[in-house]
């Protein structure tokens, strides 16, 4: 019998690697708008992940009662739009730093996603108190294929 436990022992570690394997998530896409070292924001989109949702984070911009709208090529009206709540923004040693979660049950979610992949351009804005702090494009050229 002990050639029965040694084969059960062996396999044991063998469907954890895999399991393991197979759970891991893809890859993630992001998409940043602005510059590295200045105001900018960052698109996560991850559609294997559990749940589903766009990661949308600002970065030495914005604050609580900041408005973000993102729009793509010449629509007038915004994808997305969003006022960021207190809860949402902090401050660190590099400024201020906004983050809010778009799940796949959110319109939102889909027009994002439906407008960068048939886009060209996207334009984000973030406004504070009706100042603008940050207005920049993005290039969505190669999105499509990155999202796969």
């Amino acid at each position: 019998m002990p050639s029965v436990r040694l084969v059960v022992l062996i396999s044991v570690p063998l469907l954890a690697l895999a399991a393991a394997l197979v759970a891991s998530p893809a890859v993630a896409t992001t998409l940043r708008a602005g510059k590295a070292d200045g105001a900018n924001a960052i698109f996560v989109f991850n559609e294997h992940a559990r749940p589903r949702a766009i990661v949308l984070r600002t970065e030495r911009v914005g604050v609580a009662g900041s408005r973000i709208e993102v729009t793509v090529d010449r629509i007038k009206k915004p994808v997305f739009t969003h006022v960021f709540a207190p809860g949402e923004c902090k401050f660190s040693d590099s400024g201020s730093e906004c983050e809010v979660l778009i799940p796949a049950e959110n319109p939102s979610y889909r027009a994002i996603l439906t407008h960068f992949k048939r886009g060209h351009l996207a334009r984000v804005t973030v406004l504070d108190a009706g100042v603008m702090k940050m207005d920049e494009t993005l290039s969505l050229r190669g999105f499509v294929h990155a999202l796969r």
